[in-house]
C-alpha cells in the first residue's frame, strides 16, 4: 500500500503550487495503546514458547547452550509497545478559514522483552536455579489515512491555531514476532502464519476518529510550518479475536508547501 500511495502522492507536489492545495511532509511520534501487545509474549497461542522449546529439533541446541536441565520459568504478562516514529504526507485543500485534508503516515512499531529461563546448575552453590534472560521481540506495522477538517480557531501575526476533526482508517500488521537464543532466532508463529511464510501480509483495517490541535506558523507565502498532536480512538483489527478499540496518540511536525492561492484562501 505504501508505494501505492507514494506513486499517487509526489505528482502531487506539482499540482498543489499553482492553485487552492496545500501539501506537506511530516515526522514524529507514535504512541500506541497496550490493548494489543500481548499478543507478542510468546504465550498468546499455540504456536509461542512452549511450541518452541518443545520442538524435538530444537531441543539438542538447547540442550547444548544450557548444558544442565531447563525449564520456561516466567513468561512476561505486561508486554508494552515502544514509542515509535510516525511518517506521512498531508494533502489539503483551503477555503475561507477550514482545510479539508488527507493524512497517510506510516508507523513501524517494536516490542522488547525477555521470558526467563530457570537452569538447574549443581555448580552454583545455590538452592536456586540460574535464571536466565532470552529476549523475545516483536514487529509490527501501522498505516493510517485520515480524513477531515481543520477549523482555525486563533490567529496573530504569523501564528495560526486549528482544531481538527477527522475519520481514520487504521491498517495493522504483524511483521515477525521470535526469541534469540545463541544468536539464533526462533520464531514465535501468529495464527495466520505457516512455519514456511512467517511474514504474511494479513494486513487487516480498523476504523477509527479523532482530534487534536495544530499551530501554524507561516513562514512565507511558500512555506508554513505545523507543529501538532492528534489524539486517536480507534479499532486494531488483528482479528476476529483480538480488535480492540482505544487511543493512540502522535505528536508531530510538518513543513508545509502553500499553493499560489494560499493568502487569498486564508485571508477570505
Amino acid at each position: 500500500m505504501k508505494k501505492i500511495i507514494l506513486f499517487f502522492f509526489f505528482p502531487l507536489i506539482f499540482i498543489s503550487q499553482n492553485n487552492n492545495f496545500v501539501i506537506g511532509i511530516n515526522g514524529g511520534l507514535y504512541l500506541a495503546n497496550q490493548n494489543t501487545s500481548i499478543q507478542y509474549n510468546g504465550n498468546y497461542n499455540s504456536y509461542g514458547v512452549s511450541s518452541i522449546f518443545n520442538n524435538p529439533l530444537n531441543q539438542i541446541t538447547f540442550d547444548q547452550f544450557f548444558q544442565y536441565p531447563y525449564y520456561i520459568y516466567d513468561i512476561p504478562s505486561d508486554i508494552k509497545y515502544n514509542p515509535a516514529s510516525e511518517l506521512g504526507f498531508h494533502i489539503g485543500w483551503k477555503k475561507k478559514k477550514s482545510k479539508y485534508y488527507v493524512d497517510i503516515n506510516f508507523s513501524d512499531i517494536k516490542i522488547q522483552d525477555f521470558i526467563t529461563i530457570a537452569v538447574d546448575n549443581p555448580n552454583n552453590l545455590s538452592p536456586e536455579p540460574n535464571y536466565e534472560p532470552v529476549s523475545i521481540i516483536g514487529n509490527e506495522k501501522r498505516n493510517m489515512i485520515n480524513l477531515g477538517v481543520q477549523k482555525k480557531i486563533y490567529e496573530e501575526s504569523k501564528i495560526s491555531l486549528f482544531y481538527p476533526i477527522f475519520l481514520q482508517l487504521l491498517e495493522v500488521r504483524i511483521v515477525d514476532n521470535f526469541i534469540t537464543i545463541n544468536n539464533q532466532q526462533y520464531n514465535i508463529l501468529h495464527n495466520f502464519q505457516s512455519s514456511s511464510n512467517t511474514n504474511q501480509n494479513q494486513g487487516r483495517i480498523g476504523l477509527g476518529f479523532g482530534s487534536g490541535l495544530i499551530v501554524n506558523y507561516f513562514v512565507n507565502k511558500d512555506v508554513s510550518f505545523e507543529f501538532g498532536y492528534h489524539i486517536q480512538y480507534s479499532k486494531t483489527n488483528f482479528s476476529e479475536n483480538l480488535n480492540p478499540w482505544g487511543i493512540q496518540n502522535s505528536i508531530f511536525a510538518r513543513i508545509v508547501l502553500n499553493g499560489s492561492k494560499y493568502l487569498s484562501n486564508s485571508n477570505n
